[in-house]
């Protein structure tokens, strides 16, 4: 059963909260736990990683390619990219995108300074070979830039994709939404920190994402636009039709 627009817009919403208040939760229970040095979880962030790293050490390239995925996503580089992103968006006209991705970006990069001070957590044994800051491995921030940032540019390039009928776009796009969650397993390769580092780094990340959305909801929900004289499935639409809220621009939006 088909709903009209404005019914799926309703639902998406629903899940995105509900999605906000799940990714949340795992956030707030692996802060506690971490926070409380339960011997269970303990037993399993020395187990994997010790795995990860006895594998990665021996063959030796997947630590170096770590190492330069680890480089080229650095925080600076990652918000420049992401600020490089924003510009392009606001000169085609998608500035609630722009919005999505700039909101997201900087409260990500808020929340996991805040966090990490907050916690203090050490980074495990050796990490110092690739990081010089051995108190702040809790959460990932690379597995928090993956999603907050990464994966959300990637969603505003499938969207900008399809709406414009860019099949190149929507494949950057799709590229990006693939492989940001993953970056957060450079880190454990490169054993700089700890699997439930990686665990909040995505919860937290899905957070700071989710919530800027949400707080962006109306003008994303209505600042897609599609090719110009084209229907919902890019077929010539009549031109004497009123336009679909999903035709208009950010700034054409009453």
């Amino acid at each position: 059963m088909s709903h009209p627009p404005e019914g799926r817009s309703a639902v998406a919403r629903a899940r995105a909260i509900a999605g906000l208040v799940a990714a949340a939760t795992v956030a707030g229970l692996l802060w506690w736990a971490v926070g409380t040095k339960g011997t269970a979880l303990t037993g399993f962030d020395g187990a994997l990683t010790d795995t990860t790293r006895a594998w990665a050490d021996g063959l030796g390239w997947p630590v170096d390619v770590a190492d330069v995925i680890g480089e080229a996503t650095a925080p600076v580089r990652s918000a420049l990219a992401g600020a490089v992103l924003v510009v392009i968006l606001m000169l085609v006209g998608q500035r609630a995108a722009a919005g999505w991705l700039a909101l997201s970006g900087i409260a990500g990069v808020l929340t996991a300074e805040a966090v990490k001070s907050a916690m203090g957590r050490p980074r495990p044994p050796g990490a110092g070979q690739f990081e010089p800051d051995l108190f702040k491995s809790f959460p990932s921030g690379h597995a928090m830039v993956g999603i907050y940032l990464y994966l959300v540019a990637g969603l505003v390039l499938v969207h900008l994709g399809r709406s414009r009928a860019s099949r190149w776009v929507a494949g950057l796009g799709w590229a990006l939404v693939a492989c940001g969650p993953l970056l957060g397993l450079t880190r454990l390769v490169l054993g700089v920190h700890w699997p439930t580092d990686l665990l909040a780094g995505w919860a937290f990340g899905s957070s700071v994402a989710l919530a800027s959305a949400l707080v962006l909801w109306w003008p994303l929900d209505r600042g897609w636009s599609r090719p110009r004289g084209a229907g919902p499935t890019g077929t010539p639409r009549d031109p004497a039709a009123s336009p679909a809220p999903a035709d208009l621009a950010p700034d054409q939006l009453p």
